[in-house]
């Protein structure tokens, strides 16, 4: 129910919007898409992927260069894009679930790494840091409303999917897997192709994710595959609540919203941006949609009682 109405309410917002508007809004549903693919690992499956950029470049430049060197149309490669960041996280998850705890996040870690330099380097292919630019979609989706629509009608897709998951028996066996993997196997949970399969699929959002960032920004650089680019997932899922199901995507819109309001007055972004993550880690470990599910259940307790004392 209150996915619907968020929806909706999305889906009415779009008309009103100015030109900035709508790419602003655009830009925190793809990165609250994105945030949320990191969490279903994160939060379902107990992991801590450092190497999330590694999805979202591949699919950038999977769409980048169909578009720019074989002149394919945009929405065509979406499914490449999705396919492509999906062998990727199924080729780095086989080398990495077999690791636990630190060495799992650094070895994702070191993968995005390696991705990232082949991206920088290699000039004849990718761009190098020049990129690969001008991959405005043709048509209408070169229109800030309608791909808007488009950004709107993907991420309600994936977040669609991401809820039946959770409440899947794939989900419940994530969650065992999380709270005790050896009780969990032990009663028949294959715990290594469950978490590759949780892999695979953050990783296909993921590359969903940059896809639309790719063609919202009209060009890809190396830096979709840098390491910062795994850290705004982590940040966002932090800022709106690992917990809550929509907390990663609430994150995302409060970072991106936060960052162009401190930026447009001061320089100092990263000290503010450091200072809110310390409240919300010291004061509210649910992150923003747990602050916001408190209040509404006090406020809903509130009435209940107002309404039994009349």
């Amino acid at each position: 129910m209150r996915l619907g109405l968020l929806f909706l309410g999305l889906l009415l917002l779009g008309p009103i919007l100015s030109e900035y508007g709508l790419k602003l809004v655009s830009e925190a549903l793809i990165l609250g898409l994105y945030a949320m693919a990191f969490n279903l690992l994160f939060h379902q499956a107990g992991l801590l992927s450092f190497g999330q950029a590694a999805f979202f470049g591949v699919g950038a430049y999977a769409m980048a260069l169909l578009v720019s060197r074989a002149g394919w149309p945009f929405l065509a490669t979406l499914p490449v894009a999705v396919l492509a960041s999906a062998l990727v996280a199924f080729i780095i998850g086989f080398l990495s679930i077999r690791l636990t705890r630190i060495y799992f996040t650094m070895l994702t870690l070191a993968f995005a790494q390696l991705l990232y330099a082949v991206a920088h380097k290699w000039y004849a292919f990718t761009g190098g840091d020049n990129g690969i630019t001008d991959l405005r979609p043709a048509g209408i989706l070169g229109e800030s409303l309608p791909f808007y629509y488009l950004t709107l009608l993907l991420f309600a897709l994936g977040v669609g999917f991401l809820a039946a998951l959770e409440r899947s028996p794939f989900g419940y066996a994530l969650r065992g897997l999380r709270d005790n993997r050896a009780r969990a196997e032990a009663v028949g949970v294959d715990g290594f192709r469950h978490l590759l399969l949780a892999f695979v699929l953050s990783g296909a959002l993921s590359g969903v994710a940059g896809f639309l960032q790719g063609a919202l920004q009209r060009s890809v650089f190396p830096d979709y595959l840098f390491w910062t680019r795994s850290a705004e997932a982590i940040i966002s899922t932090i800022l709106g609540g690992s917990g809550v199901f929509l907390g990663p995507a609430v994150g995302a819109a409060a970072f991106l919203f936060l960052r162009v309001l401190v930026q447009a007055n001061t320089e100092y972004w990263p000290f503010f941006l450091g200072l809110l993550l310390l409240v919300m880690v010291l004061f509210f470990p649910r992150g923003l949609a747990g602050v916001w599910e408190n209040l509404a259940g006090w406020v809903a307790r509130g009435v209940r009682r107002g309404a039994a004392g009349g």
